[in-house]
């Protein structure tokens, strides 16, 4: 199973991610949905981009790797009105944000990238 790159589908997968952000992030409602779906096509986009740049054009995301676009979207969601910072304090609360890095998910992504599937294993001598 695929997950769609469009999230104007709305389609059972796409609701599943949508559901379980907002599982995650504690909304109950639809108010944000609109938000979230953006979120989750900017999410998935980046993911495209780094599995495809090898040459090949993948137009789907491999639902293995869902958890992926969950993860950044959570982390997009919860940086909104603090885009830019590195941390902030107010009063006795301090927050830090992680920058996101699509590296960080490297070993999940890798095996969907062309260059990963040429690779042989065992030693190279150059």
């Amino acid at each position: 199973m695929l997950i769609q790159v469009r999230a104007s589908s709305k389609g059972g997968e796409m609701m599943a991610i949508l559901d379980s952000v907002k599982l995650r992030i504690g909304l109950t409602d639809t108010v944000q949905d609109e938000l979230l779906s953006d979120l989750i096509d900017d999410a998935t986009a980046r993911v495209l981009t780094y599995i495809n740049q090898d040459g090949i054009v993948n137009q789907t995301v491999p639902d293995s790797v869902a958890w992926v676009i969950k993860d950044i979207v959570v982390k997009m969601y919860n940086r909104i009105g603090d885009e830019g910072k590195q941390s902030g304090t107010e009063g006795n609360v301090s927050n830090t944000w992680e920058s996101i890095d699509l590296s960080k998910y490297a070993d999940a992504l890798d095996v969907y990238r062309e260059s990963s599937q040429s690779r042989r294993s065992g030693m190279r001598f150059v």
